[in-house]
């Protein structure tokens, strides 16, 4: 994704998941807002840029991560609010759970987290892969070196933990310890 849509990015997630209230943008239940008022507020802030429908679906499809999504003239974001009011995801049914979901971290986060399980912190719920890959890559985000967790499904079920997906991010309200395993702690590039 260019530099361009980078920046777009963050500023649609900025208002989609975090602070919606500053541009006098409305979330619904499922937490879309009016395509129409989004690109208003994204045209003002970018006047050098002419931003349409069409610039957005070019930026979410050149996107490597599923993180937005259109429809029905209303845009939101998958996954990562921040917002007071909780935003209403469908659990996964049965046939949906994936044997093993992972979690890339720091090992500062870690030492809590053998303890005290996977918190949401300040989003409405904890981010989850399903593939290693897609993990580690978060976890880069934070250090150099994440370690890789994996969540026993069978055991978060039976700790009757709910999970959700959102994109091709897989959610819980949270991951108790006992669900949890170090896969590896270095990553080699």
């Amino acid at each position: 994704m260019n530099d361009w849509f980078v920046k777009l990015s963050k500023f649609l997630s900025f208002i989609l998941r975090h602070h919606p209230e500053k541009y006098n943008i409305k979330l619904d239940d499922e937490g879309y807002a009016s395509l129409k008022d989004v690109l208003a507020v994204l045209n003002n802030r970018f006047k050098s840029q002419e931003i349409t429908t069409n610039t957005l679906k070019e930026m979410i499809k050149k996107s490597g991560e599923k993180r937005f999504e259109i429809r029905d003239n209303k845009i939101r974001a998958y996954y990562g609010h921040s917002i007071e009011k909780k935003i209403d995801i469908p659990e996964l049914q049965e046939n949906e759970y994936p044997k093993e979901l992972y979690h890339g971290t720091t090992q500062n986060a870690f030492r809590k987290i053998k303890n005290e399980g996977i918190k949401k912190k300040g989003r409405q719920y904890v981010h989850l892969s399903k593939d290693i890959k897609t993990a580690i890559k978060v976890g880069k985000r934070r250090t150099k070196n994440p370690l890789i967790l994996r969540i026993d499904m069978d055991k978060a079920k039976k700790e009757e933990i709910n999970f959700y997906k959102s994109g091709d991010v897989f959610l819980a309200d949270y991951i108790p310890a006992q669900c949890i395993s170090l896969l590896y702690e270095k990553v080699e590039d």
